[in-house]
């Protein structure tokens, strides 16, 4: 009877480290890191009700994926941006307040905005901050279902392209106009030129119990 033919005993071809080697990959493979990078720009944080409420759908966005983050080895960088001069929002590419950027691509595939009373307060002047469509409704804030959508394509490696975005010239022009009529009004109103913060926030990853904030597109 031929003696059983084992790894390590010769004829399969493997050798006695190729067990190691194997073991060394797997690891390395695990270890291995993914970033995202999610950006927040902004008009105001302190009275506008759709720029405070995106922001805190985009945090719990966050905080409900992040068990799911850490298993699969992904961090997140998160950049939250003050846009405060109109100069500003034309070298960020800032067409809509607010916006929700993950790997340099907007969240949402169209600009729409409506009257914002508290960003027209603040400018003196008639202001538009965006709003969302999101399975066939729309939200005055950033949909929490829409952030881990996009969040969950960047992960599996199907992150929407620049060509699926809709936004037309006219309509750039038309929230363009609608930016520099803000931000003039601002200045006009308080007599200072402001310079543009930028603030970079490092995500931890953290389990986090999901909550449904009215309005936010959960289902």
């Amino acid at each position: 009877m031929s003696k059983e033919n084992v790894c390590g005993n010769g004829g399969c071809g493997c050798s006695e480290n190729t067990t190691g080697i194997f073991e060394e990959k797997v690891v390395a493979k695990k270890v291995a890191k993914k970033t995202i990078d999610i950006e927040f720009l902004y008009l105001d944080l302190n009275v506008c009700d759709q720029c405070k409420g995106s922001e805190s759908n985009l945090e719990e966005a966050l905080a409900d994926v992040s068990l799911l983050l850490e298993k699969t080895g992904v961090s997140v960088n998160l950049r939250k941006t003050h846009v405060e001069t109109f100069e500003q929002a034309l070298a960020l590419g800032f067409v809509s307040s607010p916006t929700i950027r993950i790997n340099g691509r907007d969240v949402a595939l169209e600009v729409k905005e409506n009257y914002c009373s508290s960003c027209s307060e603040l400018s003196g002047d008639e202001t538009y901050c965006r709003v969302w469509n999101f399975q066939g409704e729309e939200f005055s804030t950033a949909p929490k279902s829409l952030v881990i959508e996009a969040i969950l394509r960047e992960i599996y490696g199907a992150g929407r392209k620049d060509s699926d975005t809709r936004i037309s010239p006219p309509q750039i022009a038309k929230s363009h106009d609608n930016l520099k009529r803000f931000f003039e009004g601002r200045n006009a109103q308080s007599g200072n030129n402001y310079a543009g913060i930028s603030e970079a926030v490092s995500v931890p990853v953290q389990t986090g119990q999901p909550t449904n904030a009215g309005g936010c597109g959960c289902s």
